[in-house]
């Protein structure tokens, strides 16, 4: 660029005091605002999607493979031809039980479910052994009528490692006075916390050879869960198994599982973003007015420029520079405090959260460099935007009049 253009409009840069530069400081401080608001909200936006799909895929499976919606016996086979698939890193059978978990003294109770697993292939597709807070993942391997359950669940029934708690199931059996619900003791052995409300005040875990026993199944399970080595393949697998399997199967990947979950926060995220770009928008209306009110202050000098041989191209350029500048600057300035805030508000855990209401227990945040461009890019186009109308009525400016005007 000319050096020319910038020595000038930097020189205009130098207001006196007075309405001019509070109207500069204002122009800044709302390109600040707007991109700080941009960036600290991309960042709560993205970081509450990733903290649901890691704590979505720390406790439950990439992929669950069922038959008709039926518990099915040939499961061993299916397994094997799974395990056998490209990405696939583990599988495990499982059966699932919806039950009343109700205290050893019957003095509360809560709506839960019984995942029947193999403690053995639990560590190949969920992360729940390492999220055991109290008691130990190996004594529950030995203990067959031990169980894990979440900490919530803990907490509402009022039990500890050692406690028994009593589950009924409605799928009982036929009597000739009708059916009756089945009834299990376990003992708990372990209480974990994943973060997310769904499982820790619902899931328990037991070895499904005593589920099946204690419930009356058969040599059955509800599904086989499956993980492969990277959540963006599991489309890829998911076709796999169809064509392997073929009818009478399906597989529901995680994205499937929590499609509308997923699709409202991109909706969210991108309906925050064009809301809060608004803020960037309403800033240029301040870098517009004051280019207009700089153009007015300094018509004489520009006056001057054009009668020593500037052209409306070097005119048009000062100013659009200026306009340039003004967002440079906020945008540097708006990306280090929201990169900032981002920042302290991730480590910190400085907002929390109820997570029977957010799945979490704190705002996170979650810094993408693609977002903190973004920011800046629209920030800095808007920015130069505003500076059009002006800088054309100022390279427009007759110099005649103007310096007529003065010596009146």
């Amino acid at each position: 660029m000319n050096p020319l253009i910038k020595w000038l409009a930097l020189r205009n840069f130098k207001f006196k005091k007075g309405y001019l530069s509070f109207a500069f400081i204002i122009s800044i401080l709302g390109v600040i605002v707007g991109v700080a608001a941009l960036i600290i909200v991309n960042a709560v936006m993205t970081g509450f999607q990733d903290a649901i799909k890691q704590r979505l895929l720390s406790s439950n499976a990439d992929i669950i493979v069922m038959k008709g919606g039926k518990p099915f016996d040939n499961y061993d086979y299916v397994e094997r031809r799974i395990a056998k698939l490209p990405h696939v890193t583990g599988t495990e059978p499982f059966l699932y039980v919806p039950v009343m978990a109700v205290s050893s003294d019957a003095s509360s109770a809560a709506s839960a479910s019984i995942r029947g697993c193999y403690p053995d292939k639990e560590k190949r597709v969920t992360d729940l052994p390492e999220k055991i807070i109290l008691g130990d993942w190996e004594i529950f391997k030995r203990d067959k009528d031990g169980a894990v359950i979440g900490k919530i669940l803990a907490d509402t029934l009022g039990v500890t490692l050692g406690d028994k708690i009593k589950v009924i199931s409605p799928l009982g059996r036929k009597t000739p006075f009708g059916i009756i619900p089945r009834t299990a003791t376990f003992r708990v052995d372990g209480i974990f916390e994943v973060g997310m409300y769904q499982f820790d005040s619902s899931l328990i875990l037991a070895h499904i050879d005593t589920v099946r026993k204690k419930f009356g199944f058969g040599n059955v399970v509800t599904g086989i869960m499956v993980k492969v080595d990277n959540p963006d393949n599991v489309k890829i697998v998911e076709k796999e198994i169809q064509k392997v399997l073929g009818q009478g199967y399906y597989a529901e990947d995680w994205i499937s599982l929590n499609k509308n979950l997923f699709s409202a926060l991109k909706l969210e995220k991108l309906a925050m973003f064009l809301i809060l770009t608004l803020i960037v928008i309403v800033a240029s209306f301040n870098i517009s007015s004051l280019l207009m009110m700089n153009i007015n202050a300094k018509a004489k000098d520009i006056a001057i420029l054009k009668t020593v041989g500037a052209d409306n191209s070097l005119i048009l350029k000062i100013f659009i520079f200026q306009g340039f500048l003004i967002g440079l600057i906020g945008t540097i300035i708006g990306e280090v405090i929201g990169i900032g805030i981002s920042i302290l508000g991730e480590k910190y855990k400085l907002i929390p959260l109820p997570p029977d209401v957010y799945y979490i227990d704190h705002l996170p945040f979650n810094l993408h460099a693609s977002d903190c461009i973004t920011a800046a890019v629209a920030a800095i186009i808007i920015s130069v935007i505003a500076t059009i109308y002006p800088s054309l009525k100022a390279a427009k400016t007759e110099p005649v009049k103007i310096l007529r005007s003065g010596e009146q």
